[in-house]
């Protein structure tokens, strides 16, 4: 069975770590210190596990579920590139729903809210809990000072964000998950200022399908659009693009480890099996992911209170010395990383929220 690395470069984690043979996956959503916590759990319960493996049905998805069962355990030293994270067995959580009775916009508007993939969860950021998510780390709504996340930006701007982060992403998140996620998230903090959402990667394909697929992906995220607006009309929707694009990642990790986890035939793979830059692959690739950034520009122009970061995500300039790659984890940012990704992309928000 052959590695598909296909979109690696680009993609945030395409599957949720799998904790123990029997459990694919377990995913959270995670308000700040002080705040409440609620699970997440997938529409229908549906446990799957995505690799970099062609992303087929049947037979090869099974194969994708064990491959990935067998890198959790260890048997493969890529255990913690390949799968997204999930939270610790046995973590506790509450729901909490709005008080009965009240109107969308009733609530007072603060606070943020985030949706999408491991790209804001701060996955295999902390050393001390490897290939988990680190919620403390996120870019978006993280409380290490090191970071200094769009969170903590707000909360110094505006004292009413204190205290009111949602942080409903998860590993393997793909666009169909967001209403999901929404639903929870909403429950917690009804009436956010900011809702930010990361979602293109995982559901990138590289098979020849992708634009296909485009407007499936673009239903999706507006059916989030739409929750999101129609609970909580006051608020302000952000839509991230790919933080860097597929020629500087890769021109940034030569002579790097990275380069042979980036390498094979995959009509994605940014490096060839000689190890060199493959630039047929890479303009495939970044077109794809143009075609799904487009879908979202298209989506988020039919909700009055949605912005896209016009572009702004993709010329985010990524180091190696972003990745962390103790653990051959070539997908996630470190603290270093993510700390530049939030100062990088502030501008955006402070803009849109009309901060400055």
């Amino acid at each position: 069975m052959s590695k598909r690395p296909a979109a690696r470069i680009t993609r945030c984690c395409t599957c949720p770590r799998v904790i123990g043979a029997a459990k694919l996956w377990r995913a959270i959503v995670v308000r700040q210190p002080g705040a409440h916590r609620v699970r997440y759990q997938p529409a229908g319960g549906r446990r799957a596990c995505w690799s970099y493996f062609r992303r087929d049905r049947g037979r090869e998805m099974q194969i994708a579920a064990r491959a990935c069962a067998i890198m959790a355990v260890g048997l493969a030293f890529l255990a913690a590139v390949s799968c997204g994270s999930s939270s610790r067995p046995g973590s506790t959580s509450t729901t909490t729903a709005p008080a009965g009775g009240t109107t969308p916009g009733s609530h007072p508007l603060r606070g943020i809210i985030v949706l999408g993939h491991s790209g804001l969860t701060g996955e295999n950021s902390d050393p001390q809990r490897p290939g988990m998510p680190a919620f403390q780390n996120s870019w978006a709504t993280g409380t290490n000072p090191k970071v200094d996340s769009i969170y903590q930006r707000l909360a110094a701007v505006d004292p009413a964000f204190r205290g009111h982060a949602v942080n409903a992403a998860f590993g393997g998140a793909t666009a169909a998950t967001l209403v999901g996620q929404a639903t929870k998230a909403l429950r917690v903090e009804p009436d956010p200022r900011l809702v930010i959402i990361d979602v293109i990667g995982t559901d990138i394909r590289c098979d020849g399908s992708d634009s296909s697929h485009y407007p499936v992906f673009g239903r999706q995220v507006k059916a989030a659009l739409d929750l999101i607006a129609r609970q909580a009309p006051h608020t302000t929707i952000l839509l991230v693009s790919q933080p860097g694009r597929p020629l500087q990642v890769s021109k940034a990790i030569i002579g790097t480890a990275g380069v042979s986890q980036w390498s094979g035939s995959d009509i994605c793979s940014p490096f060839g099996s000689d190890l060199r830059l493959d630039m047929k692959h890479i303009t495939t690739l970044t077109r794809i992911s143009e075609g799904y950034e487009s879908e979202l520009a298209k989506v988020c122009a039919t909700v009055p209170q949605c912005h896209t970061d016009n572009g702004r995500a993709t010329h985010f300039q990524v180091r190696a010395s972003y990745y962390i790659y103790s653990n051959f984890d070539w997908h996630h940012f470190n603290v270093t990383g993510l700390a530049a990704l939030a100062r990088f992309m502030w501008p955006n928000v402070a803009k849109i929220l009309n901060l400055h």
